[in-house]
């Protein structure tokens, strides 16, 4: 069975252009999260198996009310923007403050919407013929729930290549079963190069009694300027400590992309984050995680690279309802998919 899962990320950013004032602009608190529920999963979207994100702009306002909102992409455009603004306009947080006093100020955020794979007490295959990983038996006995997340390409045959794990909470055996699964896939052959895909899988026990778990909030840290006058992309594969809550209280390098660039930030980002937990019979419990970080500078606010939130914001436009989402959503947090994406930090 699928389930929607998410991440909300805040993007990293270099220093502020002139015009408006970003929230991890030197000098000033940022502001800290005190709502900031997933926004709901289009149900008609999730019934035809349709992933993406939607990167929005955003004001918070003194009153620590989200004000204007505006989609600056859309992947795949027109399925999940109304979703993801909505939602992103209920978030509260303890305003921004400069010198005491509070402020408004901006930032952009990215919502990623993710189908996830529940998993399987026994070997089995679902309906396209792919194998579920299977509970590990030493962590179904002792009643430990989390998740991993696997990335890798299918060629033009369908052949599963470079498979890795980006993200797993708790480390070992659910990364292990996860990986192994997806090496033992094969998907329909599509003419044409490698095409990257990444899967995430839930690890719940038959008689859980997990329903709302905390998604995963990335926190923030300057984007390095070397990397936004170079236009250079990177990768930072990290473990982390985390404690019961999912905030992380240590975290290591354990291999970077090119090395040494985003390391800095990469380390600024994983110590200031909070993750969704791992579980130990219906409460959570401290773990060693895998965290992966990517950082792009098309996706930062770097000189010289346009971002439309900078400009004075548009009249609003009435809301548009699509026939996405034409009914109204359970807006319940899910197991939060945690996102390659490297973003922002809000504390």
């Amino acid at each position: 069975m699928n389930r929607a899962a998410f991440a909300i990320t805040l993007l990293v950013a270099a220093p502020a252009a002139r015009g408006w004032v970003a929230c991890d602009q030197r000098g000033i608190a940022p502001p800290v999260a005190i709502q900031r529920e997933a926004p709901a999963y289009p149900q008609a979207v999730r019934a035809i198996g349709i992933e993406g994100a939607v990167e929005v702009a955003l004001t918070v306002l003194r009153d620590g009310s989200v004000g204007w909102v505006r989609v600056v992409r859309a992947e795949p455009p027109g399925y999940f923007e109304q979703a993801a603004t909505e939602g992103v306009r209920r978030w509260r947080f303890a305003s921004a403050t400069r010198d005491g006093e509070p402020i408004e100020c901006r930032m952009r955020t990215r919502v990623r919407f993710a189908l996830t794979d529940s998993n399987a007490t026994e070997a089995r295959t679902t309906g396209n013929g792919r194998p579920q990983p299977v509970y590990p038996p030493a962590l179904l006995q002792s009643r430990v729930e989390g998740y991993a997340e696997v990335e890798y390409d299918l060629d033009a045959e369908g052949v599963v290549t470079n498979a890795r794990v980006t993200t797993a909470m708790p480390r070992g055996e659910f990364e292990q079963a996860a990986l192994a699964a997806v090496r033992a896939w094969r998907g329909p052959a599509v003419p044409g190069p490698a095409r990257r895909e990444t899967r995430r899988f839930d690890f719940r026990l038959p008689d859980t009694s997990l329903d709302v778990v905390p998604a995963t909030l990335l926190a923030s840290a300057p984007f390095p300027m070397a990397a936004c006058e170079r236009k250079t992309t990177g990768r930072v594969v990290l473990e982390v400590e985390t404690g019961a809550s999912g905030k992380v209280l240590e975290a290591r390098i354990l291999a970077a992309e090119p090395a040494g660039l985003f390391d800095a930030t990469a380390l600024a980002i994983a110590r200031s984050s909070r993750l969704s937990p791992a579980w130990r019979d219906g409460q959570p419990m401290a773990a060693t995680a895998l965290l992966t970080l990517n950082f792009d500078p098309e996706r930062a606010t770097c000189p010289n690279i346009g971002t439309p939130e900078r400009g004075p914001p548009p009249k609003r436009p009435p809301p548009r309802v699509t026939r996405h989402d034409e009914g109204s959503a359970i807006r319940a947090e899910s197991w939060a998919a945690l996102s390659p994406d490297t973003a922002q930090p809000v504390p």
